[in-house]
């Protein structure tokens, strides 16, 4: 009679334990799928930033000068430009210069940020930062475009981007965003398994002779990172995180006591069964 107490007290208790662990595993599925898998931020490295940015503007571009405030709305952390009271546009500067997180690793090999821009003046700019962590082992090239959504082509006529590797502090590309080359291309090396940082420097900004018809227009492309699938082989799961460890502590918690309480289930009935015999 004790025994069967027993029994009774540890698959109340493993079922308790059961429904804790499912419960948490799902939460932790929910918060990647929703909120973990959205692009995060970073701050740029120090070392990694031009200390003076006006000599690094892109050539062509110069502030505006005007007597209304323009906005310029953006998806992504950044910096922007509007035009103060002065009538001379300002340069705002995200807090400590923040960059959206690209992440590419095995079975993820490509990722898309959206951009826009809007009311745009003659000589305006807008850089983004973005960090792109690659989980490989051997070699792997990282491509980047810019592609631009169909609908906005007018705008697209006279846009200019440039690229900037901040690691090397290489200009990987300057010129019409529309212009662009298929990809423009970063080679990875490693003989054994890595994370590598990139950070680029991409801007978009207009020439200060572009004509008054291109203002009040709308421009949204697709920021695209990916590796080909020819060296998609050689990607990498990244190292372990907090989330990882969650999953595998939930769902490890889960197996042993779905397991443990089968087995008392089934010993406790084959029990009654022998005693009702």
């Amino acid at each position: 009679m004790e025994r069967k107490k027993k029994i009774k007290i540890a698959i109340v208790v493993l079922a308790v334990l059961l429904c804790v662990s499912l419960l948490a595993l799902g939460g932790t599925l929910v918060y990647n799928r929703l909120i973990a898998d959205k692009p995060g931020t970073v701050l740029v490295p120090d070392n990694l930033i031009t200390p003076d940015d006006a000599a690094t503007s892109p050539e062509g571009t110069t502030l505006h000068d005007g007597n209304s405030e323009t906005k310029k709305h953006t998806e992504a952390g950044g910096t922007g430009s509007t035009v103060g009271s002065n009538g001379v546009t300002q340069i705002i500067n995200a807090a400590g210069r923040t960059a959206t997180t690209i992440e590419l690793y095995s079975r993820h090999s490509e990722e898309n940020i959206p951009f826009k821009v809007m009311n745009m003046f003659p000589g305006d700019r807008e850089t983004k930062y973005f960090r792109v962590r690659v989980s490989y082992c051997n070699e792997v090239t990282v491509h980047y475009r810019a592609f631009v959504r169909p609908g906005y082509e007018k705008l697209a006529e006279v846009m200019k981007v440039r690229i900037r590797l901040l690691n090397t502090g290489e200009i990987m590309y300057d010129g019409l965003m529309r212009d662009m080359p298929e990809s423009v291309k970063y080679k990875l090396v490693s003989p054994k398994k890595d994370t590598a940082e990139l950070y680029y420097e991409i801007t978009a900004y207009l020439d200060t002779s572009v004509g008054n018809e291109y203002q009040n227009k709308e421009l949204i492309a697709d920021f695209k990172w990916w590796v080909e699938d020819k060296d998609a082989g050689n990607l990498v799961i990244p190292p372990n995180t907090g989330e990882t460890f969650n999953l595998r502590l939930w769902g490890g918690l889960a197996l042993i006591s779905g397991c443990v309480l089968i087995f008392l289930a089934v010993t406790r009935r084959r029990k009654e069964e022998e005693e009702n015999v």
